[in-house]
């Protein structure tokens, strides 16, 4: 009975080490950027051309404790079908740990106008 008991006890005190683990916080190892904030405007045909604007402007950091050699953010834009319109991105190059990146995306085309929504995705390169 007692070899059971010290057998159950060694089991929980094992299970609790590993649930206490799991639940450790790690520092991030790899480059990280993280976008903070964005919104999109855009512009109908300006001038004598019949060019129209949508802008995405934001601010990314770099939230990682090592310098973002390359750090890319791409923006797809979509009309209000959900079809897509256009692509864009902003490239930055040795981004500091702690550093933010004021951003600012643009696509122009006759048929920007037609631009309801977007979605943004952030990625980095050692």
């Amino acid at each position: 009975m007692r070899r059971a008991i010290e057998v159950g006890i060694t089991a929980l005190m094992l299970a609790l080490l590993v649930y206490a683990g799991g639940c450790a916080k790690t520092e991030t190892q790899g480059p990280e950027l993280r976008i903070l904030s964005h919104s999109m405007t855009v512009h109908e045909f300006t001038g004598g051309a019949p060019q129209s604007s949508a802008i995405v402007t934001g601010r990314a950091q770099n939230v990682s404790n090592v310098t973002i050699r390359f750090a890319t953010i791409a923006v797809n834009f979509y009309d209000k079908n959900k079809k897509l319109i256009a692509t864009a991105s902003a490239i930055n190059e040795n981004l500091r740990p702690g550093e933010i990146w004021d951003f600012n995306i643009k696509t122009v085309s006759p048929d920007a106008w037609k631009i309801v929504s977007y979605d943004i995705a952030a990625s980095t390169k050692q």
